[in-house]
């Protein structure tokens, strides 16, 4: 898998990760005085899976001192990716989500604040040994939604998404982007929106007027105004991860009634 390709092809400008965007597109080339810019390297950024992505990361976290532009590059893509498929970090949980701008704020900074605050450090200095170890005991998990996805469901998820994503490969701010995209498409027959009997499965935890005011109150999710993305973050992620399993819920109980 091309990880170069997998960005530019899906990351948008509601992304954090959209400010490495230009330094992404021109990471082979350079400026020369007498040609001006040019293409003067070849990186490649393929990862075979996950597990190749996390093992990759890991090498870049035993950098403290300097990062050369494909380390960088490399840095800003698997954060990148590995945040897209909803993984974090246990000891450092916004780190894929948020990566700075120079990566060795978190190779150096971060993990070396934290081997001290272990008391791993050796007066101060960050051992390679101890960085290593370290580096190797950092805990990749990946936050799943608790509600299951059948293949039926899945594969509307993939026909309405702008870029045919499964539901697991979507961020979670995507995810209720595209729940709330797909009450709005299960809803809507012949133009006009349904109503269907949600009393016959919901025994009267779900009806109208609560899918209506889901959906109202996740059009922040939707939509790239500047005004949107401030009322997204009002949300944390324990809440954003409440929403999508709640979404998902009134999905499987419209898909039911309506199929």
């Amino acid at each position: 898998m091309d990880l170069r390709e997998y960005y530019l092809s899906n990351v948008k400008a509601s992304d954090y990760h959209y400010r490495f965007l230009d330094f992404v597109k021109k990471v082979n080339y350079s400026y020369n005085v007498f040609y001006g810019v040019r293409e003067t390297q070849n990186y490649q950024f393929e990862i075979y899976d996950v597990e190749d992505a996390i093992t990759k990361f890991r090498e870049l976290c035993q950098l403290d001192l300097y990062f050369s532009v494909e380390d960088k590059c490399w840095f800003y893509l698997i954060t990148y990716y590995l945040n897209m498929l909803g993984y974090e970090i246990k000891e450092f949980p916004r780190i894929l989500a948020r990566p700075p701008v120079e990566p060795e704020k978190f190779t150096r900074d971060d993990i070396g604040g934290k081997i001290i605050a272990l008391g791993r450090d050796d007066k101060g200095d960050i051992r390679y040994a101890a960085r290593r170890a370290f580096v190797e005991e950092m805990t990749f998990k990946k936050n799943n939604c608790s509600i299951e996805v059948n293949d039926s469901i899945n594969q509307k998820f993939i026909e309405i998404s702008t870029r045919q994503a499964s539901f697991s490969s979507m961020h979670i701010d995507e995810k209720i982007a595209e729940i709330a995209n797909l009450i709005e498409n299960l809803l809507k027959q012949d133009g006009k929106y349904s109503t269907p009997e949600y009393e016959n499965v919901c025994c009267g935890f779900i009806d109208d007027s609560i899918v209506k005011s889901y959906r109202n109150k996740m059009q922040c999710f939707r939509h790239c105004t500047d005004e949107a993305i401030e009322e997204r973050k009002a949300y944390s992620e324990a809440q954003k991860n409440f929403l999508v399993d709640y979404g998902l819920t009134i999905v499987k109980a419209i898909h039911q009634l309506v199929k």
